[in-house]
């Protein structure tokens, strides 16, 4: 069912115009057991999500590989945001490893914490196989593999996948929107530089970026990755004079202890197996748009 929205709206309000004269409730339930697409983009099912007038909204029946997000709570302290016998994702927050790391043994991972909650599940031995990284102090949507042979499959063809961050930034770039395109390389630091040329141990990096809005004396990127580079946003931000809320290594003011305002908070792949589209969604709480100006915040490494 398509739909076209005549007025700024929550999604509650917009279904309720859609079947005119159905109750709250019965609204309710049509959300719950359905998926909507804005835009050909997956919305999430919170009845408060917002739509604006001329979104085109799409509305199908739940297909079993298309979940509602599970939300973290004591007895599932992980927000599941999709999850079948092939493939789950997962928020990663901020302050942990996306997985193990030789060069630091003994610190957590988010893999090794996610792939023991499901095994405490009750069901079989569970292994969780990497698909992709999420820098440590970032946080956002993670997906693993349920089988090396899905992992491999899904490796093969990441660069088919949508992906974008959220990024706030102390400053508000020149231009709307634009792209970003140079060679990373590590100094003796092992910190990250941006050159307009190749040079030995390089790696080639492109990333677009669309300006948001301002929140208060920060502003609001959306960043689109094109090459899957360690650190290429926050290197990318710095080199374009933005560097993200919180990042003191690449830029960012230094007075006030921040977590690191980066999300990766869409993406969407065709399923391995299936085929269907899956698009995943995450919204970042208020604390992620308003960092303090005057305290330091109890931003730990987990």
């Amino acid at each position: 069912m398509k739909y076209t929205v005549k007025k700024s709206a929550n999604l509650l309000d917009t279904v309720l115009e859609m079947y005119h004269g159905v109750s709250k409730q019965k609204a309710k339930q049509i959300i719950s057991k359905s998926v909507f697409f804005k835009n050909n983009r997956r919305l999430s099912n919170h009845p408060n999500e917002i739509l604006a007038s001329g979104d085109i909204i799409e509305q199908t029946k739940m297909d079993r590989g298309m979940k509602p997000v599970k939300m973290a709570n004591r007895a599932r302290p992980f927000a599941i945001y999709y999850e079948d016998e092939h493939l789950i994702a997962a928020f990663k927050p901020a302050g942990i490893l996306s997985s193990f790391d030789r060069n630091r043994p003994k610190d957590n991972s988010f893999q090794k914490e996610l792939q023991f909650f499901l095994n405490q599940r009750g069901e079989e031995t569970i292994r969780l196989w990497v698909v992709h990284q999420i820098d440590r102090e970032v946080e956002g949507v993670m997906l693993f593999a349920r089988s090396e042979e899905i992992q491999q499959v899904m490796i093969s063809h990441w660069h088919d996948v949508n992906i974008k961050y959220l990024a706030l930034t102390e400053n508000k770039p020149e231009n709307k929107q634009g792209t970003i395109e140079n060679w990373l390389h590590e100094n003796a630091q092992r910190k990250l530089i941006a050159t307009p040329k190749e040079v030995a141990n390089s790696k080639w990096a492109k990333t677009s970026y669309e300006y948001l809005k301002k929140y208060g004396d920060c502003h609001l990127l959306e960043m689109k990755v094109h090459t899957g580079r360690s650190k290429q946003i926050r290197v990318h931000l710095a080199d374009l004079g933005c560097p993200v809320v919180g990042d003191r290594k690449y830029g960012a003011d230094t007075l006030v202890l921040r977590q690191i305002r980066l999300a990766l908070h869409f993406m969407e792949l065709n399923h391995p197996v299936k085929g269907n589209l899956i698009s995943l969604k995450y919204q970042p709480s208020v604390k992620f748009f308003n960092p303090s100006t005057t305290e330091n915040e109890l931003y730990k490494i987990l």
